[in-house]
């Protein structure tokens, strides 16, 4: 009975120390990573989307809908491997640099986007 107790508290104690994503945080990850291509609000208008390929062109964000992101797992993933691994853009670059609370951020403020 104590294990199971234990097993409890900790449990407990752990989700506790997990991070809350922070969609403040990513807005500003956001405006300097993402809004050059995806646009301020995430409609795919920013400034370099204009010179990408058809077909290239970045997504809208604020749609909600993407053919690999289905999830905020598959999205995190899509972010830090980049499109090209991933099989989709090539000019979705990776971002690998950012730990796992930034790439959380991040997350967060795209899907405070989606209408």
């Amino acid at each position: 009975m104590k294990k199971i107790v234990l097993s409890v508290v900790a449990a407990m104690c752990s989700v506790s120390l997990a991070h809350a994503a922070d969609a403040k945080a990513g807005q500003a990850l956001y405006a300097q990573r993402c809004a050059m291509c995806h646009g301020e609000k995430g409609a795919g208008d920013g400034a370099l989307a204009a010179t990408m390929p058809e077909g290239q062109k970045p997504r809208n964000l604020a749609a909600g809908s993407n053919k690999y992101a289905t999830d905020d797992a598959k999205l995190k993933e899509l972010l830090q491997k980049g499109g090209a691994a991933l099989g989709l853009s090539v000019l979705m670059p990776a971002q690998a640099d950012l730990n796992d609370t930034q790439l959380g951020d991040l997350v967060a403020f795209v899907n405070s986007l989606k209408k």
